[in-house]
């Protein structure tokens, strides 16, 4: 699974919507440099160097959104997903309340809102806090605005409805995933994804049929991928065919043997001994 510091991605949009000048600029870049390193001592160093310049300490600190973005970016490396969750939440909320007494910027702020409510949600679904992290994605799905490009709004949807699709398996909550996924699916019916996740989620309501045949066009889309063919072992068992089961499972052993898929074949094989 990628990590959250590749899933959040700092864009030009938001460095040119959200830095004053070059200066400011500058400090961005070093703080997220910081960041973004592997070391927790750097990381650490980059929450008081966005501090200092939240708070203003060194002259010329001005900091506002870049300044808490990468404070918030900094405290997720450290492990500390709900600090983090919380300050982007803040920053996205405040940027929603600016925009409303400067429509100049509005356009800006509600993508870079936008941008800031997802991020938020996935560090709620890191710190395991499902329902906050769902609020999340839904103030983002919120956010997209009828302005938008149709081009640039399809993706947008399609990645949000996917990611609380996905996050609504999470919560139990089966039909609704179902509906988001299906939303997914109708913005972008190339990605195999949402036919996947939407597959898990009719497992998960014993509707086996549908699920097979959104497995079925998910391999269409990608064939003998590792996602697919775990999730059709999984549903060969759920529906009582331990047979056919078994061959997808050991054929995960065979194409992907130095994987995680690899290791949950082997734990669902070792399961069918003793059912």
């Amino acid at each position: 699974m990628k990590s959250l510091f590749s899933l959040i991605v700092i864009n030009s949009l938001f460095m040119s919507a959200a830095l004053a000048d070059e200066s400011e600029s500058q400090k961005y870049q070093r703080c997220m440099s910081l960041a973004q390193s592997s070391e927790p001592e750097k990381q650490a160093e980059a929450v008081q160097y966005a501090t200092d310049w939240i708070f203003g300490r060194t002259t010329g600190f001005a900091g506002g959104v870049p300044a808490g973005h990468c404070k918030a970016l900094a405290l997720l490396g450290l492990g500390k997903p709900q600090a983090a969750a919380q300050l982007l939440e803040k920053l996205a909320e405040n940027l929603v309340i600016s925009a409303k007494s400067d429509f100049r910027r509005q356009q800006k702020n509600d993508q870079l809102a936008l941008e800031l409510y997802l991020q938020a949600a996935l560090a709620w679904k890191a710190a395991k806090d499902y329902n906050k992290s769902y609020l999340a994605y839904s103030s983002a799905l919120s956010s997209i605005k009828q302005g938008s490009s149709l081009i640039k709004a399809r993706a947008l949807l399609h990645a949000l409805y996917l990611e609380r699709g996905t996050l609504q398996i999470l919560r139990r909550q089966y039909k609704a995933a179902i509906e988001d996924l299906t939303h997914a699916i109708e913005q972008d019916e190339q990605d195999f994804a949402g036919f996947l996740q939407r597959a898990k989620a009719y497992r998960k309501r014993k509707h086996f049929l549908k699920a097979r045949l959104d497995l079925r066009q998910a391999m269409i889309l990608a064939p003998e991928h590792r996602d697919i063919l775990l999730e059709q072992g999984i549903l060969y068992r759920a529906s009582g065919n331990k047979i056919d089961a078994q061959l997808v499972w050991q054929k995960i052993l065979t194409l992907y043997p130095e994987s995680e898929h690899a290791e949950l074949a082997q734990e669902n094989l070792d399961l069918l001994k003793v059912d």
